[in-house]
């Protein structure tokens, strides 16, 4: 039975050898093969209608809106993959929208775990860590690398923050409230914890943005004390660059927290000298000797 973010993403990597992806952006056809799915795009969708799945003479067919971007079109095409490779029940029914594949408002577990699942396919491990490794953490780099992938802002952020070496955090909101976020390993580590169907900050850069707010401009960077986005203590964090833009259709936040890392840095020796210094025993000017006699 599959359980959690790290069983789905466990699960995708699995999927992407037997796809045999080696290269980016990854060919969907491959995934396809590898469960003998066929696509067929449609222009005569609604709008709000992203794809249709159903079987046919025991094949899948993956139907999707071909008014859509390339991007949506690949990430609904992988969402219905999940669907079929998690041996998840669908909870959207035969056909998905365009809202339920955007919002997080009141979704199911099993259909956030699809998500993951997809985004991890989309961008694989093996080449997105790389890339990451090699950009500053910026809302600049995110988007680079989605282009690189022909991947959502969306499904590139979580994978941006889970696996930098910087401390970050993705986060995505909507009807104000947050609904899913990746953080960093450093992040975690430094104690930062936001949780899900919490209120957007007012005063954070994304809640501004949410309000209408004449002082801050999509996509631009501000400096946020960290206290606003969370109640508790995280160690060496004072401050982040906090970058967000909105989708008014959706009513979608999408926000990446960048700490300053001299901060994280700083907190990291200190702790660490703390802990040498405790296992040093005191002086006392006298020197002491092993019971061990010298060999002649």
């Amino acid at each position: 039975m599959l359980e959690g973010e790290a069983a789905a993403i466990t699960r995708a990597w699995d999927f992407q050898k037997e796809a045999g992806v080696a290269e980016v952006p990854v060919d969907i056809t491959k995934y396809l093969a590898a469960v003998k799915a066929e696509l067929r795009v449609q222009v005569n969708l609604k709008d709000t209608e992203a794809g249709q799945t159903f079987l046919f003479n025991d094949r899948h067919i993956i139907v999707v809106n071909g008014r859509h971007s390339p991007e949506r079109q690949r990430f609904t095409v992988l969402h219905e993959l999940a669907h079929i490779r998690l041996g998840l029940p669908s909870k959207h029914g035969q056909s998905i929208s365009v809202d339920e594949l955007m919002r997080y408002n009141r979704r199911p577990q099993e259909e956030i775990l699809c998500d993951v699942f997809a985004s991890e396919c989309l961008l694989p491990r093996q080449f997105f860590l790389t890339d990451v490794r090699k950009r500053s953490c910026t809302f600049r780099s995110l988007e680079a690398l989605a282009e690189l992938y022909c991947a959502s802002l969306a499904a590139t952020g979580s994978r941006f923050a889970a696996y930098n070496e910087n401390s970050c955090a993705w986060i995505l909101a909507d009807d104000k409230r947050v609904r899913y976020v990746s953080c960093s390993p450093s992040l975690r580590e430094a104690g930062f914890f936001l949780k899900s169907g919490s209120e957007v900050p007012a005063k954070s850069v994304l809640g501004r943005l949410m309000t209408g707010a004449d002082d801050v401009t999509p996509g631009t960077a501000d400096i946020v004390p960290s206290y606003i986005w969370i109640n508790g203590d995280c160690t060496g964090i004072e401050e982040f660059t906090e970058t967000a833009v909105l989708s008014s259709q959706y009513s979608q936040g999408l926000a990446l927290l960048c700490a300053e890392e001299t901060q994280v840095n700083d907190a990291r020796r200190l702790e660490a000298k703390r802990d040498e210094d405790e296992l040093l025993p005191e002086l006392d000017g006298i020197l002491k000797f092993s019971g061990r006699k010298s060999r002649k």
